[in-house]
């Protein structure tokens, strides 16, 4: 097993990989490559770098980059599918993709090591996790209000994200107007970067994106609200045998 943390993104993302008889030599070199690929996308996808394309952009400047227009569709299909919780062009300032950028950032870095010859990989990223298909990871989810501690332990064979205001404090905003529903939520299965914005979603609109999870094929979720309720879907597995109480 070899592992690599990398602080990128305005969080740590780390790296599990099985070798499964690739030399170390060359998987560490696939794990810098990974590393450059995030790098690089958090330089062209910052909302905080001055001169980053999306930046840029926000001021009117030039034309957008066939990258980013790949998550500008991500983000409309996104917006569509959970009922516009998830809007990146609610966000002060403009359009923002956070939401969904750090996700899909993480499944290129997947497939950087896929490429390279890596059959079973995970990637962490902040709490968006990604791993090869077929292959399968316990992931302890953080608890909100214990630091140390998981409020659950989810099985991830495909991806699974985690967002709220725990960490970060009241970044997160409801385009549809009210409060923010919950101070953790996470998603589970499909792809990375439809889950973290699921996950932005959840933890913004609770109760009416829960029911939305419900009718989505492929998806599961839970949330915690600001006094502690646990809400899931129904077929949510959610292994709680090392819960902390709050």
């Amino acid at each position: 097993m070899i592992t690599r943390a990398e602080p990128v993104m305005g969080t740590v993302v780390s790296f599990l990989v099985e070798p499964a008889g690739l030399p170390a030599a060359h998987v560490e070199s696939l794990l810098d490559a990974a590393g450059a690929e995030l790098h690089r996308l958090d330089d062209q996808f910052s909302a905080w770098k001055p001169e980053s394309e999306l930046s840029r952009l926000r001021r009117g400047e030039g034309a957008a980059s066939p990258l980013m227009r790949e998550v500008i569709e991500l983000c409309e299909v996104a917006r569509e599918v959970t009922a516009g919780y998830f809007d990146p062009w609610a966000m002060a300032g403009g359009f923002d993709p956070t939401g969904l950028v750090k996700g899909w950032a993480a499944e290129r870095a997947l497939a950087v090591l896929a490429d390279g010859g890596v059959t079973a990989a995970l990637v962490n990223a902040g709490g968006d996790v990604c791993v090869f298909p077929g292959t399968a990871y316990d992931v302890g989810v953080q608890h909100p209000s214990v630091r140390d501690a998981f409020c659950g332990v989810i099985r991830v064979d495909s991806a699974a994200a985690t967002s709220g205001v725990y960490e970060r404090g009241e970044h997160l905003v409801n385009p549809l107007g009210g409060p923010v529903a919950a101070v953790s939520a996470t998603v589970v299965g499909g792809r990375l970067a439809i889950a973290d914005a699921f996950a932005t979603a959840l933890a913004v609109g609770g109760l009416d994106v829960l029911a939305l999870l419900e009718r989505t094929p492929g998806l599961e979720g839970f949330f915690i609200t600001r006094r502690g309720t646990l809400h899931q879907t129904s077929a949510m597995d959610l292994r709680r045998d090392r819960v902390a109480s709050a």
